[in-house]
């Protein structure tokens, strides 16, 4: 470039970095009349950022992102004729990696960024900065932790001697700051305290830095002492972000840890009215500024858990199926779907009128020598639904649609893997709990649509995964036995309720939470409960075998086991069963007056 073109590009830097997006479109307009042909594309690439950037513009970052492309397609068409390579679109290449991460497409700028990060050496240093930091900052967002103290380590070698003053004092605060965060995610409390201190020495008690530590102070399980830091913390951040929408949102997250999920869904619902006043307060046009400061399906995403968590299955669901449409891949979330509608089905069932009669008589008719007492048979029946009729049911909070919400999470979840991402939240590791509990809610929809024969499969499966919590893989025994039963399969449903693989899931699962302290802890009364279900199934199916003595003996031995406990209903229903079987009226008439409170 000669003298003059560089006096040019200079006033037309200045006026860039001073916001006079309008003169400087028009500068650029000049410059590419005169232009050398090697300048144009740049020129262009310059002309279609102010075109954006302009005050009331009528684009969005739709536009953005397609003028950039073609742009960047010229670029490769030069770079075959060895005028343009990667380093000369490293500008137009990070500039398409920022429009992607302002949208929120992490993964499409990782694309770019990381085939920037593997040319920076020869680039300018405060391009090779931004590249660098844009990439931790998409790493921490997909909780790449390891990639990003990478970055990191990288950025503390190569810029810790920035020329400029000014660039090394913010490159000292930003890696503070990225270090906490990466810390925090990584749960390495000691390093993240140690940041948490620089951060507050380099930066003073900004929003982001009280922020930082109110994370810190809740990942130790200190609520009042992070509560006390989010109400200090100033109303402004000079990031843009909202404060009252991370105020509310973690509030309610700290009030979920403290299983206060009333509370928790009042400030996740202030927090999506705080969240949708800040988007509708920015000027028209402003799309960029939407999206770095609207957090609506983030949110949502909260705000349906803790409405699950409240008991609120059909609001929660409403919730999470809108999340799901943005984070389709993560099956913790489809999980929670299935959950809800669940939750929904057994809300309508709880709500239909109560009956009058007892649970276990139906009625009394006759007198004298005559008089008989109908037993009510119809307690435990289902409703048949077909496994087709799943091809009819719409987003809504039904048996059914839990079914195709279950069979997304098991796609999402391949057997083995050590990782599964779960955006907006962080990724699960050793996911084969999160399996079991699939498994676990599919094989039980499967017996409440009446579909035995597709509930032996997720049970059976349940049963043979041995990292699984121990509750959930004898769970997997019980619906396998009722499945094989009503499939009139007596000694499949003996070897599942069989006393022997009871034992081993026990003592597997005991020493698999000796080897993985993050293993489901099941408490003594679960288990407990869990174990008393699979021996009356036992019972009966021995009843189904008509080996009632050996039924007898299990059973008289079961209640023996509860002290002075109220016996559950199956057992009483299976005692007078097995008396009536044996002639033995006036025991059976006994138990059920004794049952009836008379």
């Amino acid at each position: 470039m000669t003298g003059e073109d560089t006096s040019a590009v200079d006033a037309v830097k200045t006026l860039f970095d001073e916001g006079q997006y309008g003169e400087c479109l028009s500068a650029l307009n000049t410059m590419a009349t005169t232009a050398h042909s090697a300048l144009t594309l740049k020129i262009q690439q310059n002309m279609v950022l102010c075109q954006y950037l302009v005050k009331d513009s009528e684009y969005d970052l739709e536009w953005l992102l397609d003028h950039l492309y073609t742009i960047e397609g010229k670029m490769k068409k030069e770079g075959e004729d060895e005028s343009c390579d990667e380093v000369e679109r490293s500008v137009l290449l990070y500039n398409t990696a920022l429009v992607l991460y302002q949208s929120k497409h992490f993964d499409k700028a990782l694309e770019i960024l990381k085939k920037l990060f593997k040319l920076i050496e020869p680039l300018e240093e405060v391009l090779a900065y931004k590249i660098c930091f844009l990439l931790v900052e998409c790493y921490l967002c997909t909780y790449h932790t390891d990639d990003a103290a990478m970055v990191l380590y990288y950025l503390d070698k190569q810029f810790s001697g920035a020329k400029e003053p000014l660039l090394s004092e913010m490159h000292k605060a930003r890696m503070h700051q990225y270090k906490t965060r990466l810390y925090a995610q990584q749960k390495c409390l000691k390093a993240c305290k140690r940041e948490i201190k620089n951060v507050l020495t380099v930066s003073g008690t900004t929003a982001s830095s009280l922020f930082l530590k109110s994370e810190f102070e809740y990942l130790r399980s200190n609520f009042k002492k992070s509560c006390k830091l989010l109400n200090s913390s100033p109303k402004t951040c000079p990031s843009k972000e909202h404060i009252p929408t991370l105020y509310y949102n973690n509030f309610g997250c700290m009030h979920f840890k403290m299983r206060k999920y009333n509370l928790g869904a009042l400030y996740l619902s202030q927090a999506l009215e705080a969240n949708s006043k800040a988007v509708k307060s920015l000027p028209k046009g402003n799309t960029s500024a939407v999206y770095s400061v609207n957090h609506y399906y983030q949110l949502l995403y909260n705000y349906g858990i803790l409405l699950l968590h409240t008991g609120q299955p059909n609001a929660a669901f409403n919730c999470l199926t809108e999340a799901a449409s943005v984070y389709t891949r993560n099956p913790r979330l489809w999980l929670r779907i299935a959950e809800c509608a669940i939750g929904a089905c057994k809300e309508k069932k709880a709500a239909s009128p109560p009956s009058t009669h007892s649970s276990t008589v139906k009625c009394i008719v006759g007198s004298g020598t005559y008089r008989k007492t109908i037993l009510n048979t119809g307690f435990q029946q289902k409703s048949l639904r077909t496994s087709a009729s799943l091809l009819n049911d719409g987003p809504t909070p039904s048996l059914t649609y839990a079914v195709l919400c279950l069979n997304n999470a098991l796609d999402l979840l391949p057997p083995g893997a050590e990782s599964v991402k779960c955006l907006p939240a962080a990724p699960v590791k050793n996911p084969s709990g999160l399996r079991a509990s699939v498994l676990c809610n599919l094989a039980y929809v499967w017996l409440e649509l009446g579909d035995p024969l597709q509930a032996i499969q997720p049970a059976q499966a349940l049963i043979e995964l041995g990292t699984a919590p121990v509750d959930l893989r004898l769970l997997g025994c019980i619906y396998a036995a009722e499945a094989n039963i009503l499939l009139d399969k007596t000694f499949e449903a003996t070897s599942c309720l069989s006393p022997e693989l009871v034992d081993r899931i026990k003592q597997s699962s005991a020493a698999t939470a000796k080897q993985d302290t993050g293993s489901v802890t099941v408490t003594g009364k679960d288990l407990k409960e869990i174990t008393g279900t699979i021996i009356l199934n036992n019972v009966a199916v021995q009843c189904i075998k008509r080996d009632l003595n050996k039924a007898k003996r299990i059973l008289v031995q079961y209640l023996s086991t509860l002290g002075n406990e109220e016996p559950p209903l199956q057992a009483t229903m299976l005692l007078v069963y097995i008396e009536l079987r044996q002639g033995n009226t006036e025991n059976a008439l006994s138990i059920l007056k004794q049952q009836q409170g008379g």
